[in-house]
């Protein structure tokens, strides 16, 4: 009798030792680093890394410190929104620092010093550069990634118009990121994904905050609990934008800025995404 007990017993612990075990595989967490005026977000999952932009060139040291604090060596996937400095200057550091599988970007090559150094970095390591567009997806374990715009990556557009737009789906839960999009991006986006395809637990706020992005329609549709903005700390330009603020406001987005509360973390268990307080 008492073994029988002890086998149910045993059984019991088994099972809630590797249920546990199961639960911390598809623990996932998403950083949006502060890299100052400059975007950077660091996707950590079972399965490897996913670093999305590099932050501005005068930032590279923070960057490659916090990633390496956080036991970063390899990066499965580095995508990179658009060749803005800010987006892009810490890029060919990385590429120096850190194992990269594949380069993920818009099509677009601009005659920029960021993105030739970026060039001349992915050839000597021999790291492919693959331009996404709509519909096209990557995928690491349980993570994946849709593009959603440009529509064309052989022509993407320019500027921040050519900005990759994607969503990160894992489990339940998805984060649209947005890089630096504008209105007529956002409106595009409305016409041809609808809202389904744009709905997600957390919104990386397009252009840092400018009232140039985050239309109250796309907003409405994205509906975010949480609206993380990357800028700054007494930035020229004023962002974010006190407008955009509001209108976040008015559709119940918690917002979250780098100026103001360095790196923003979130966790990810396969079926929500909490915010590490």
């Amino acid at each position: 009798m008492r073994v029988a007990r002890f086998g149910v017993l045993l059984l019991v612990l088994l099972s809630l030792f590797f249920g546990c075990s199961a639960s911390r595989e598809k623990t996932a967490s998403v950083v949006f680093l502060d890299v100052g005026q400059g975007n950077a977000t660091l996707l950590q999952t079972p399965k490897g890394n996913v670093l999305v932009d590099c932050g501005p060139e005068s930032a590279q040291e923070t960057l490659c410190r916090k990633l390496k604090a956080r036991g970063i060596r390899s990066l499965q996937f580095l995508v990179l929104t658009h060749p803005d400095e800010d987006h892009i200057g810490g890029a060919d550091v990385i590429l120096e620092q850190f194992s990269v599988d594949k380069i993920l970007y818009n099509g677009a090559a601009e005659e920029n010093e960021s993105f030739l150094r970026l060039q001349t970095g992915a050839e000597q390591k021999k790291i492919p550069m693959v331009a996404l567009d709509r519909d096209d997806e990557a995928v690491l374990g349980d993570l994946k990634l849709t593009i959603l715009h440009p529509q064309d990556r052989e022509n993407p557009g320019e500027g921040n118009e050519s900005s990759l737009v994607f969503r990160v789906q894992y489990g339940a839960a998805a984060i649209l990121f947005t890089g630096d999009a504008d209105a007529g991006v956002e409106e595009a986006l409305l016409k041809t994904c609808g809202a389904e395809s744009l709905a997600a637990t957390v919104l990386q706020v397009g252009h840092h905050g400018s009232n140039t992005s985050s239309t109250a329609e796309f907003l409405a549709a994205v509906h975010p609990n949480y609206a993380v903005i990357s800028c700054g700390a007494g930035n020229r330009y004023g962002h974010p934008d006190g407008r955009v603020l509001e209108r976040l406001d008015a559709v119940g987005a918690k917002v979250l800025r780098t100026d103001l509360d360095g790196d923003i973390v979130f966790y990810w268990d396969g079926e929500t995404l909490q915010r590490q307080e």
